[in-house]
């Protein structure tokens, strides 16, 4: 018997099944008018759906406008009346002292429509793109990039009633802005031992044409992305909004927490007189003023790596994150210290007749501090080896330089005392001797006396104030043994803290019992507990060292877990981030 195989494809059952409904339509009876029935798909089928990418819920984080009212009116003197022309001054006889010129000058109100734009980002990524060089040549480069959008919704105009002055609100006003972008990416985190805890990088945004094509293919091809440049052409007229990149390159892969400003979401203003300001003389009205935008700041933190840079574990952080993590991180190291090197450092030091507060600097001077480097820490270093010479019993001193540095500090000294002594080749014997002789020293010198010698070398190099200079004359004393001293400052700075610890009222099996944030989080209320600043500082820096004090004023300046903030920064600040 033959059988027949019929083969039915996906158009024939289509079309067969077409057929059968119009059939029954047609018996039915029911009208045709309106209906459509296709036949076959379509090529608009096939096609794309057209439109801006949709993207995922929390992959925008959206910033709405700071809304503070004390934008809209400020209160300030006159400085060009009241300073510049004090003279003018004098006390009326029959009319109100405060209806003379110099009077009127003071407390001036300044009221002024204050516009700000909504601000949405999402989290920082990276791309490789070939960008053009001096050498007019193409270079590959890894850049990091900021996606984002700006709305323009509206901004606030404060009414006065003119027969009640005191009577006043806020309304809403539609104007188109322009919004010029100004973006930082900015850190305080130290990345080498000679750093210490915090160094300023800072990384303004670029304006790299070659990037825009490849970072748009990538994040959505039917939308349009202004660069700084461009953004700035055109204004953003009442209601609409505009699409950004913020680019920067040669970002140090290292970094681990990082911070973005942008400046130019808001015409809220301050100002405040220039320091060292005279107001004297012929300059116009402003001269010797300094203002400031108010600028958003974004904080995040990723975990660096120099070889594999992977852009998805970069995340939004909060103020305080990153000194947060690095006073908990520093405890936390000095507890686990002694059992990794095998030294008892409280015991060291007590056998050297030291407390945690010989080994504090005094000088708590953030604009020094906050310049980076070990500098302050060499000054204690300095007294520490200046007590193991004094030991009489020399045999006696290794296993205090063991107890308070662990088993490689004693190799350490013998290092660094063989570099300033022994010989060298002509070139760093030169670079030596220049060195040793500007402090009085010699290499013949350093081997009648290398601690006494090690101790007034760690004395010098503690003067210098920049960490730049400072590591560049550490190289010229010690040459390829130059790390050793930051590691024994390093050593010696945990033997405080663990020092210091003993008078602070903690438990502490609490303290490992989580990480850095926990860490700072048990010893914060003891901390606190202490009311008076100068004991406070001290008790800082025996715990954290000479940055102690200025990195827990910034840990605690905010509430933990606030992702942005609105701040005004004055250009000579000079404080980072």
């Amino acid at each position: 018997m033959n059988v027949l195989r019929v083969s039915l494809s996906w158009p024939v059952i289509a079309r067969c099944a077409t057929a059968w409904l119009l059939a029954a339509v047609v018996h039915s009876g029911l009208p045709m008018m309106g209906m459509v029935v296709p036949l076959t798909r379509t090529a608009a089928a096939d096609e794309p759906k057209t439109g801006f990418r949709q993207l995922a819920p929390g992959v925008l984080t959206v910033i709405p406008p700071n809304t503070s009212s004390d934008s809209n009116a400020q209160r300030s003197d006159l400085l060009e009346i009241t300073r510049r022309l004090p003279t003018l001054a004098w006390t009326p006889k029959q009319a109100a002292e405060n209806t003379t010129l110099v009077e009127r000058a003071k407390n001036r109100e300044f009221v002024r429509d204050i516009w700000c734009l909504e601000f949405a980002f999402k989290p920082p990524r990276l791309i490789d793109v070939d960008v053009p060089t001096r050498e007019l040549r193409m270079q590959r480069k890894r850049l990091w990039y900021l996606v984002y959008r700006v709305r323009n919704i509206s901004g606030r105009r404060t009414v006065i009633d003119k027969s009640d002055p005191s009577d006043r609100k806020t309304e809403p006003v539609e104007m188109p802005v322009r919004f010029v972008p100004h973006f930082v990416l900015e850190s305080m985190e130290g990345l080498t031992e000679a750093e210490g805890e915090t160094a300023y990088r800072g990384y303004l945004d670029r304006v790299i044409p070659s990037a825009m094509g490849p970072i748009r293919r990538r994040e959505d091809p039917s939308r349009e992305f202004f660069d700084s440049a461009s953004m700035a052409a055109s204004d953003i007229p009442s209601g609409g909004e505009r699409w950004g990149v913020a680019v920067w390159e040669d970002i140090d892969p290292r970094l681990d927490f990082f911070s973005i400003s942008i400046r130019g979401l808001t015409n809220a203003i301050r100002w405040r007189e220039q320091p060292g300001a005279k107001f004297a003389g012929n300059l116009p009205p402003g001269a010797e003023m300094e203002h400031a935008l108010e600028s958003l700041r974004l904080d995040f933190w990723r975990p660096g790596d120099d070889k594999d840079e992977v852009e998805e574990e970069m995340s939004v952080g909060y103020a305080g994150m990153f000194e947060r993590l690095t006073l908990g991180g520093k405890l936390l190291e000095a507890l686990s210290r002694p059992g990794i090197v095998k030294s008892q450092p409280v015991a060291g030091l007590a056998e050297l007749g030291l407390t945690w507060a010989d080994l504090v600097v005094q000088d708590w001077d953030e604009g020094a501090v906050a310049d980076g480097g070990v500098g302050s820490e060499l000054l204690s270093l300095a007294k520490a080896v200046q007590k193991i010479a004094d030991i009489k019993e020399s045999t006696a001193r290794g296993p205090v330089v063991r107890a308070v540095f662990g088993d490689l500090g004693f190799e350490y000294f013998e290092e660094l005392s063989r570099a300033l002594a022994a010989p060298v080749s002509p070139e760093r014997d030169a670079a030596r001797r220049q060195a040793l002789t500007g402090i009085g020293l010699s290499p013949e010198a350093v081997g009648q006396k290398p601690l006494e010698s090690l101790a007034k070398v760690f004395t010098a190099v503690d003067g210098i104030p920049a960490a730049a200079p400072r590591q560049q004359r550490t190289e010229a004393f010690f040459g390829a043994a130059a790390p050793r001293v930051n590691r024994l400052c390093r050593e010696l700075a945990m033997a405080r803290t663990l020092a210091a610890l003993e008078d602070v009222d903690v438990n502490r099996q609490l303290l490992p019992a989580g990480d850095g944030s926990a860490a700072f989080a048990v010893i914060r209320p003891a901390i606190d507990a202490e009311k008076d600043p100068d004991s406070r500082r001290r008790l800082l820096a025996g715990l954290f060292g000479s940055q102690g004090p200025m990195l827990y004023d910034k840990a605690t300046e905010v509430p933990e877990g606030i992702d942005h903030t609105w701040v005004f920064r004055y250009e000579n600040d000079g404080d980072g981030p």
